[in-house]
């Protein structure tokens, strides 16, 4: 396993991401949104973590960049319902850099909540302000946080190629509360959500205190939420994906995940630490992956910092 990625684990600590001071209330980020331009760059600033990988910029892309890059990627198509997975808990953190101290080449994730009923095709109507967006997804090395025994199980155990066995169907994340798979699986906690943007959803029961590469914002004017993160890595069973959940009025609009272009792929995993988890050329792909679905791939921009801008129009009904 990557040192970097190894001594991240060892510092991780929900205790301690609290305490960073790198989250605010909902109600006052709705407030900061309000009357936002639309660039989107209040939301993130005002919501950032205080952590941020070394030589990494945590600024937001500015808006123009970021609303180019959406007028490219399809408009008021109707996201496709998919599984929640057995990795989630409401971490109920409204913040827009995320990684806390994982290492991973940065990423930008940009998503636009658009209303099918409304949405036009240049996305100028249509837009979901003040809706919650929140994503979730596993470090480099293909660990999630809060579930890092069952994930280091299936990625062979430190989160090195090869080892543990998928669930059936090689899906690798069975629906919530189901029992077993990837390496012992997660089970469902029998707790609900009940936080400051979710209530209701099933949660599943941790094994450790992490809270890294989770968390939530809300949609300014234009119907956009930014985040701050890392390129996701890869483990047994899946493709690379990122979860993503649409919240308004505390309740789940839609719970599906996005995908990445296999060329992509390709070239950010020959990259450290990436490149230290091998064996993906034996794992799934976004064309043998159960769950891929077109309509969740994501339109990527590499910056020129070396850095990568993700963006996806999110269409509901709202």
């Amino acid at each position: 396993m990557n040192k970097d990625i190894e001594a991240s684990r060892l510092r991780v600590s929900r205790r301690r991401a609290l305490a960073l001071g790198g989250t605010i209330s909902l109600g006052g980020l709705i407030a900061a949104c309000s009357g936002n331009s639309g660039t989107a760059t209040t939301t993130s600033a005002a919501a950032a973590s205080t952590t941020t990988t070394p030589g990494a910029s945590a600024a937001a892309t500015s808006g123009d960049a970021v609303t180019a890059l959406l007028a490219k990627a399809p408009q008021c198509v109707m996201s496709k319902e998919e599984t929640q997975g057995p990795y989630w808990f409401d971490v109920d953190s409204i913040r827009g850099d995320i990684r806390e101290d994982r290492p991973g080449t940065t990423l930008q994730v940009a998503m636009r909540v658009q209303d099918n009923s409304q949405c036009n095709v240049d996305g100028s109507i249509g837009a979901v302000s003040n809706a919650v967006v929140e994503i979730w997804h596993c470090d480099a090395g293909g660990v999630y946080s809060g579930f890092e025994s069952g994930s280091l199980s299936a990625n062979g155990g430190g989160g090195g190629g090869g080892g543990g066995t998928p669930p059936a169907g090689g899906m690798g994340e069975p629906p919530s509360g189901a029992p077993g798979g990837m390496g012992g699986g997660m089970g469902g906690s029998g707790e609900t959500s009940d936080g400051s943007y979710s209530v209701g959803d099933t949660e599943a029961a941790t094994t450790d205190d992490g809270t890294y590469l989770r968390g939530a914002q809300t949609t300014d004017a234009n119907g956009i939420a930014q985040f701050t993160t890392i390129f996701p890595g890869w483990y047994m069973g899946r493709t690379t994906h990122i979860h993503v959940k649409v919240h308004i009025d505390k309740k789940t609009v839609l719970t599906s995940q996005t995908f990445f272009d296999e060329t992509l792929l390709d070239e950010v995993y020959s990259q450290s630490p990436y490149s230290e988890h091998t064996g993906r050329e034996n794992n799934t792909n976004n064309a043998s992956d159960g769950i891929y679905d077109d309509t969740g791939l994501m339109t990527v921009e590499k910056q020129s910092d070396g850095s990568y801008l993700a963006v996806i129009n999110l269409g509901i009904d709202a």
